[in-house]
């Protein structure tokens, strides 16, 4: 009763942090386009208009959150305890806020994006492996969903807080709004400091002194492979399809007549069907096969990206947002549920960090590659393209299991990967205490 009791309260700390950490995230990047337009732009970016460097900047943060999130799986693996890492990204995260006051120049302003970018990739894997560490294979979808839904409403609510801001302080003002940015990240790293338990254990050691399965690098304790294609592709593909609004909303605002506050609501619109489900569906993944969720997630991405491209009234376009928002859930929560399993393995934080990674990357080109496509081709083009990729990535994902399924030979493709993976008496024990 104490572990489940320890769980509980570990998961309302570590979501409360998300809360705090997206609220603040929000706030920011609202906040950003507006010291693009007033900064410099500098003899290295003069050609570039107002909208590419405002990509860029997005872009730069994406990246240096895909690359810092690998790092930061390696990092919890052999160096760094899991609490620790998450504090030190979050405190290196309000630093970079910080000096967001003293930028004077636009390419300081993507300096010190990139390294917040890196500082709160050492926050999202770490403190997913902290969460399902605590948690028991019954309750370890509905313990993400819970932290996702929570990450997610700061998210949406910190635009809000920013246009608040924003108007109390005045555009001219932006300081303020960062320095108010960075005190509140400094906050989100005080629930982890009330952790019942510092950092999970390590898995047993055998007969040499080396933790178990050590000898196998690319395959943890659990049986799954390290590195799961399929997922990263999906992650990185819906990542891309959420980003296809902001990258065009000049020009849904000039083609459906929308002012700031019509495109502020498709934008918020998505994420805060994101917070309403993603809790559902960490509860439905524990009860039944997460490929399954998967496969609709991706489904609902290519409709609603192909709607989100032929729409032609605000309605329709909330509509498409709003399926977004549902299929982005249906997927992220499931695939973090099929890789944070066998959670005592010494890879567990970097097999987390590839599949946010993947999600990183696909913020990080994202926005680059739609603008290009619709250059060449046409503005339904990435759209379109979009959506065929998230139903190819399915298909994928569905043929690589059924291979993997045959070549086992002993496992159902419909087993929950958890339950599979851990003996009998194991999996009752975990049922009981988790």
């Amino acid at each position: 009763m104490s572990r489940k009791l320890d769980s509980r309260f570990s998961l309302k700390l570590i979501s409360s942090s998300g809360l705090i950490e997206g609220l603040a995230a929000g706030t920011i990047f609202i906040s950003l386009p507006y010291s693009v337009g007033t900064l410099p732009a500098g003899d290295t970016f003069s050609s570039w208009t107002e909208t590419e460097r405002i990509g860029l900047l997005i872009s730069a943060f994406g990246m240096a959150m895909f690359l810092g999130q690998i790092l930061a799986g390696r990092m919890a693996r052999s160096i760094a305890p899991r609490r620790s890492l998450a504090v030190i990204g979050l405190a290196a995260c309000a630093v970079g806020t910080g000096f967001l006051v003293l930028a004077v120049s636009f390419l300081q302003l993507v300096l010190l994006r990139t390294i917040q970018g890196f500082a709160l990739a050492l926050v999202i894997p770490t403190t997913a492996s902290l969460l399902t560490a605590d948690s028991g294979p019954r309750s370890r979808g509905a313990a993400l969903g819970c932290c996702s839904s929570a990450k997610t409403l700061g998210l949406a609510l910190g635009p809000l807080a920013g246009g608040i801001l924003i108007g109390y302080f005045g555009k001219e003002n932006l300081g303020a709004v960062y320095g108010i940015g960075a005190g509140a990240i400094l906050l989100a790293c005080v629930p982890f400091f009330f952790l019942s338990s510092p950092d999970p254990s390590l898995p047993p050691t055998g007969i040499s002194g080396k933790p178990a399965g050590a000898s196998r690098a690319n395959q943890p304790s659990g049986g799954s492979p390290l590195f799961n294609p399929g997922l990263a592709l999906g992650a990185f593909v819906a990542a891309s399809c959420a980003t296809c609004l902001p990258v065009f909303q000049n020009e849904f605002a000039d083609r459906l007549e929308l002012s700031a506050f019509g495109i502020a609501v498709a934008l918020s619109s998505m994420l805060l069907t994101r917070f309403l489900i993603s809790w559902p569906i960490g509860r439905i993944a524990d009860r039944m096969d997460e490929y399954r969720l998967i496969y609709a997630g991706l489904a609902l991405l290519a409709g609603s990206t192909l709607l989100l491209g032929l729409t032609g009234s605000f309605p329709a376009l909330l509509l498409a947002r709003i399926i977004m928002g549902i299929g982005m859930a249906l997927f992220s929560v499931p695939a973090l549920r099929i890789v944070s399993g066998d959670p005592e393995s010494r890879d567990h934080t970097f097999r987390i960090s590839l599949l946010t990674a993947a999600f990183s990357c696909g913020v990080g080109v994202g926005p680059l590659l739609p603008g290009l496509c619709a250059a060449l081709f046409g503005f339904m083009a990435p759209f379109l393209a979009w959506s065929l990729l998230s139903l190819a990535t399915a298909g994928f994902i569905l043929s690589t299991r059924e291979k993997t399924a045959r070549f086992s030979g002993h496992r159902s493709p419909d087993e929950n990967s958890d339950q599979a993976e851990l003996p009998d008496p194991i999996a009752a024990e975990r049922e009981t205490i988790g």
